[in-house]
């Protein structure tokens, strides 16, 4: 099987207030056809779990840049810090954790996800959840929500379904609704 080059031309030479490039996305993609083909590829590239694009951009001269854009739009930000596990003696005798936190440090790094470090990226807080239910706790959660949602009336009728998915679900685990 021979193959054809396949030639990208740089954009045209345009004069305004900034330069064209052409952006160039390589995807590879199985599909039936070459419609299917094409969908596939624009549904993958605007997944909100999409993985950032390496993509090569070109400007007039025909110069081609190489950029791999998990560089600039991903980060780790890398905490040190201490986790606090609480332990409980259970039924059986034999501890178990029963809650954790993660009490933060002062030491707090960023990185590219290649792990080359970078300056403080402008971010919002993200909270450190290391909460663990025990079994009890979900339970009682569980009841929660199902006191509070079965008052009786129209907002009971309109809930029915959810209501006894809640109750059959409290019934296994042995739990009867008081």
């Amino acid at each position: 099987m021979s193959r054809k080059n396949y030639r990208i031309v740089p954009p045209p030479k345009e004069r305004g207030k900034e330069p064209l490039f052409r952006v160039i996305y390589t995807i590879d993609v199985g599909a039936a056809d070459a419609r299917k083909a094409a969908e596939t590829a624009w549904q993958m590239m605007r997944a909100d779990d999409a993985l950032a694009a390496v993509l090569t951009v070109m400007n007039s001269k025909g110069k081609k840049t190489r950029l791999d854009l998990s560089q600039y739009v991903e980060f780790n930000k890398v905490t040190t810090g201490f986790v606090i596990q609480r332990y409980s003696k259970g039924k059986s005798g034999k501890f178990r954790c029963t809650s954790q936190e993660f009490i933060a440090g002062d030491d707090v790094q960023f990185e590219t996800n290649k792990g080359e470090k970078i300056e403080t990226p402008q971010h919002d807080y993200q909270p450190f959840n290391m909460t663990i239910l025990n079994t009890q706790q979900i339970i009682d959660r569980l009841a929660d929500v199902l006191t509070s949602i079965d008052v009786g009336g129209e907002q009971s009728r309109q809930f029915a379904g959810e209501i006894k998915i809640l109750d059959e679900l409290l019934k296994t685990i042995g739990r009867s609704r008081d």
